[in-house]
């Protein structure tokens, strides 16, 4: 990805749009990302002669996700993320070393809502929903880190393998879909996460080690259009394009301390099956753009 990575936030559509739930019906869902991330990039140029000097990550991402249905539009979803983090970095012994950290994310509660009633609509409907995203991950993990004089000391990890941010969260989310033809389907997938704290008070890793880690916000969308090549067997493809990131300054609150803001874009395609009550999706972004945005603390 680049030098920015973000917490993983599922959300997806499928070929056939959003499964939707009657009253009392359970979904569960299960996702996962792997992200490996090694490229060092000031605004959109990447710099290869840092690339011994920078962090790299290799981070295993899991959303476990229970959706509940309240109405035939309206539902309540409970999603328990969890990550893995093996990272290696230039410690202060000018040396490079690996360590890891992972554990429970930030659990979030999303309420949803159909605009249309569903029986009238189903070949494309649009999905709002609202939520909180609650600090229940860790956002100051500590592993070893060497000093000059060769000791060892506990220390936190860099911002991107913390497992939380610390902050309670405004979720705003978006879905929609539609039948475009026969067996051509178009969506539109978003959120945006608000963080109104400002610091969270873990201090970042030598040299800067006076700073201390912004609460920042994040955001994401995705479009593309679905084509179900084998209609009997539930095969379908999609092919479209996805923006993930992190602003340089946050809608709501003060936006102190260090964020490594920016953002990537990327052409995406995938893979979808479905199968009895099923759903088995893949996709590989590959990314196409990426920009490394300066804040106050561009390091």
């Amino acid at each position: 990805q680049g030098c920015i990575p973000a917490h993983y936030v599922s959300l997806s559509l499928g070929a056939e749009g959003i499964s939707y739930l009657q009253p009392g019906q359970f979904q569960g869902d299960l996702f996962y990302r792997y992200l490996y991330s090694d490229v060092v990039f000031i605004g959109t140029e990447e710099q290869p002669q840092l690339y011994d000097l920078g962090g790299r990550h290799a981070i295993h991402s899991f959303d476990l996700n229970l959706s509940y249905g309240l109405s035939d539009r309206l539902a309540l979803s409970l999603t328990v993320p969890f990550m893995h983090d093996d990272f290696s970095n230039i410690q202060g012994d000018g040396q490079r070393h690996s360590g890891s950290s992972g554990g429970l994310g930030d659990l979030r509660l999303i309420g949803t809502t159909w605009v249309f009633k569903p029986a009238d609509h189903p070949n494309g409907n649009v999905n709002l929903g609202i939520g909180v995203k609650f600090p229940t991950g860790e956002y100051r993990a500590t592993d070893d880190y060497f000093l000059a004089s060769g000791e060892t000391t506990l220390r936190p990890v860099d911002i991107a393998a913390q497992p939380g941010d610390g902050g309670f969260g405004l979720m705003l989310q978006f879905q929609g879909y539609q039948k475009l033809a026969r067996n051509l389907f178009g969506y539109l997938s978003g959120f945006y996460l608000m963080n109104p704290r400002n610091e969270n008070g873990t201090e970042r890793p030598p040299p800067a080690s006076t700073v201390v880690n912004s609460v920042p916000d994040q955001y994401l969308g995705r479009a593309a259009v679905s084509y179900i090549v084998w209609p009997s067997q539930g095969l379908s493809i999609s092919i479209g394009g996805r923006i993930d990131g992190i602003p340089a300054t946050d809608l709501w609150g003060d936006s102190d301390g260090f964020r490594r803001a920016g953002y990537a874009v990327y052409v995406e395609p995938g893979l979808n099956w479905t199968f009895a009550r099923n759903v088995l999706s893949v996709s590989v972004p590959v990314a196409v753009l990426r920009n490394l945005e300066r804040t106050q603390y561009s390091f």
